[in-house]
């Protein structure tokens, strides 16, 4: 039973492998249309995450003039979303510093707010 199953785990990864080729053999569609996906849902979502960031930062800050939380919370909250804020423009940075990459060029347009 072990060696049929290690047969078997074989022929599921030489098999995986022909189909994830041939899947990647078309690079140009399906990394654009992940890049500009994945770029439009981290814009999306980091507005969300401001603007419930923002409010907990004004509940943790009342909590914490009150004496209910630790200041170290809500210091850990406002870093945080100073890294959210931050990582945009790093993420544009590190593409605009390796624009092309073998055949891929990467458009650094599609995760700036073109601010």
């Amino acid at each position: 039973m072990k060696k049929f199953t290690k047969v078997f785990l074989m022929a599921v990864l030489v098999g995986i492998i022909t189909v994830a080729t041939a899947a990647f053999a078309d690079e140009t569609s399906l990394f654009s249309t992940a890049q500009s996906t994945l770029a439009s849902v981290f814009k999306n979502v980091r507005v969300i995450v401001f603007i419930l960031g923002g409010f907990a930062l004004v509940g943790f800050a009342i909590a914490a003039i009150f004496g209910k939380l630790d200041w170290k919370k809500v210091a850990v909250l406002a870093v945080g979303l100073a890294l959210l804020a931050v990582a945009d423009q790093v993420v544009s940075y590190a593409i605009k510093a390796s624009k092309t990459e073998g055949n891929i060029t990467w458009d650094a347009s599609s995760l700036s707010d073109g601010k």
